[in-house]
């Protein structure tokens, strides 16, 4: 079976220098890593570009090889990544797996990406694995919507349990399964270059019945790095016209998943009983809805 890593660049040079360099060292397993150039500045870009050519032919020896695909703008992140998948679509037949790592990816632990396809094979049921810790090792932010949290973070990174269930998981480093991959699932570009996509792509992944599940493989993530860089402090408090493009994607968001939102729970334990019952609703309910694109 052949592995994929997927990673959007976007003004985000230097952080992808650090993240292909500790990838290249610490990746046992081969891997064709399929790079999408966001429409950065044209220093950033030259940067990344830069490397990839240093490095898509170092011998026969060499564990990642590189695919370059560049945009000339930045079509946002659901996009890019379908850019990237529907490349991987067309040259493999499969069945093949993905990982979906960001550029702003600080460290990755040596056996990081073995560690993730192992726990998905060891449990079927698992359709994607979370597997990044922001470098302060707090939890990523909890967004809320008025009936109830995108997805539990908060609470997952409390539990005694080296093992973690949520409504959805850490998209810095997500490892996707092969089955909904030859399913042909897809991230929804109604979303608008950030945030939002990520919740209902793996609202997506529940309704075929599978599980998210949150597990620390070794991998630090510096959140929004490159947002920070120009200028635009996320969530909030940077330019009028990103949390405007924010609202509309929780609009989209809200429009199509509210009722299968999980409120909070007292404790943990409830949070994962009760998520086990919004699973069910989610599968049970699928088909009353527009179904899942499928390719």
């Amino acid at each position: 079976m052949n592995h994929y890593i997927i990673t959007p660049t976007w003004n985000s040079g230097q952080d992808f220098l650090n993240c292909a360099a500790s990838v290249i060292l610490r990746t046992v397993q081969p891997v064709c890593w399929v790079i999408v150039e966001n429409g950065s500045r044209p220093e950033e870009r030259e940067i990344v570009e830069a490397y990839i050519h240093l490095n898509r032919h170092v011998g026969e020896l060499a564990t990642v090889s590189f695919v370059y695909l560049a945009n000339q703008e930045n079509v946002g992140i659901p996009r890019a990544q379908n850019q990237a998948l529907d490349w991987i679509a067309a040259q493999d037949d499969g069945p093949y797996d993905v990982v979906f790592l960001d550029a702003d990816t600080v460290i990755v632990n040596q056996g990081w990406l073995e560690t993730m396809i192992q726990y998905a094979h060891d449990h079927p049921d698992v359709g994607m694995v979370g597997g990044a810790k922001c470098r302060n090792s707090h939890p990523p932010v909890v967004y809320y919507h008025t009936n109830g949290r995108w997805y539990v973070h908060n609470n997952q990174w409390l539990h005694p349990s080296s093992f973690h269930e949520g409504e959805s998981v850490d998209y810095a480093c997500v490892y996707l399964r092969p089955e909904l991959l030859m399913r042909g699932i897809r991230f929804d570009e109604g979303y608008r270059i950030y945030d939002g996509h990520d919740q209902d792509f793996s609202f997506r992944v529940r309704s075929w019945g599978y599980r998210l599940w949150q597990i620390d493989p070794g991998v630090l993530h510096f959140p929004s790095s490159s947002m920070k860089k120009a200028g635009y402090q996320w969530p909030g408090g940077g330019k009028a016209e990103w949390d405007a493009l924010r609202a509309k994607n929780l609009e989209r968001f809200s429009s199509i998943w509210s009722p299968f939102l999980a409120p909070g729970r007292a404790t943990v334990e409830e949070e994962i009983l009760h998520m086990k019952r919004m699973n069910q609703k989610l599968v049970n309910e699928a088909g009353k809805r527009k179904e899942v694109p499928r390719r």
